[in-house]
Formats: structure tokens, sequence, C-alpha cells
């Protein structure tokens, strides 16, 4: 059976019908042109607003942050909790070169999700386009983000730690640039 993460791997082999028949293989993204891309400051999230996603702890966190600028792209349940944020700007559901576009010129993402997450996407799609993730350490995710390389960690669900990372990175743009150089890096 493959897994796509070692985190799925590690909850079948509980199973003894499963255990030792089981294999880890990540998703995988093909490569993308790597193209010189001015970052501009705001704080990245897209995908779908709903409580497993984190998505009541990030507003929360933007809501005491008011000197980070937060981008929201997407939709969901919780869409109607973004407005009147004065820091936070909602553009919507985007695909395509739109959502590229605002992933590449994002200083960093965030992938606060609350429930396990075997492999997702939305992290490996921003270090595609060179943009470093903070993401929740639940789940597979951990496993795609190189902390001090390629982004950063924090404890899922825990608003002050994800406002205090939050806050790091959005006022230390020497590190998230680094960190931008290590993503266009991964294979």
């Amino acid at each position: 059976m493959i897994c796509c993460s070692e985190f799925m791997k590690s909850k079948m082999d509980t199973n003894p019908i499963f255990k030792e028949k089981t294999i880890a293989l990540h998703n995988f993204i093909d490569k993308v042109e790597q193209k010189e891309t001015e970052k501009k400051d705001y704080v990245l999230y897209f995908g779908r607003f709903s409580e497993e996603k984190g998505i009541a702890t990030l507003i929360n966190a933007c809501k005491e942050l008011p000197n980070v600028n937060f981008v929201f792209a997407g939709t969901g349940p919780l869409e109607d909790e973004l407005f009147d944020i004065p820091n936070v700007k909602y553009v919507g559901f985007k695909s395509g070169e739109e959502l590229e576009k605002l992933i590449r010129e994002a200083r960093f993402s965030i992938y606060p999700s609350e429930w396990y997450e075997n492999c997702p996407f939305s992290v490996m799609e921003s270090q595609m386009y060179g943009t470093p993730v903070l993401g929740a350490n639940i789940g597979g995710i951990p496993e795609l983000i190189k902390v001090g390389q390629t982004g950063e960690w924090f404890e899922s669900g825990n608003k002050e730690e994800l406002k205090e990372k939050i806050s790091s990175l959005y006022n230390n743009k020497q590190k998230t640039d680094e960190y931008s150089i290590n993503c266009k890096d991964i294979d």
C-alpha cells in the first residue's frame, strides 16, 4: 500500500493487517520555471475557510497583529469572518495564474491546519513557487517543511505561538528571502 506521507504510513502500520505492507511516497509536483519575483509585504492563506483548516485560529491571530498584512484566497463556511478586519484583504477564490502570482509575491504562506493532513498540496505549491511556509506541526505537514530552511512550524491550534511566528517572520525580510531561495532549490 502506498501512503502519501510517513505520517499516514505510521497510522496504517498500527493495524497488524497493514504493517509491513506499506511504503511512504509523497505526492509530487512538476518543476516550474523559476521567475524573479519581487516579494510583497503580505502573508498569504489560500484554501478552504473551515474550522478544521485552522482558519478560526488564524483569523483571531490576524486581529491581534494589526501591523501585519494578510491576504486570504479561497472560499468556505468561515468566509464572512474575514470582513471588517482592517489588515485582511479577502480576494475570493483564485486559481491558475492569479493564484500563482499571489503565491509567488507573498512573503510567506500559512498552513494552520488543526486536523490531520497527509501531504497537503498547498504547502508544496507554495514552496514550488519560491514561497516559504509557516505550517502547523500536525499530520504530514512537518514532513514537507525544513525548519530553518524552507519555513517554520508552530503548534497546531496555538494562537499565541502562531502570532509569535508570524510576527517574527514578517519582521525578518532577510530570513524569509533566504527561505525563498531555499524553496526554489527543492526537488
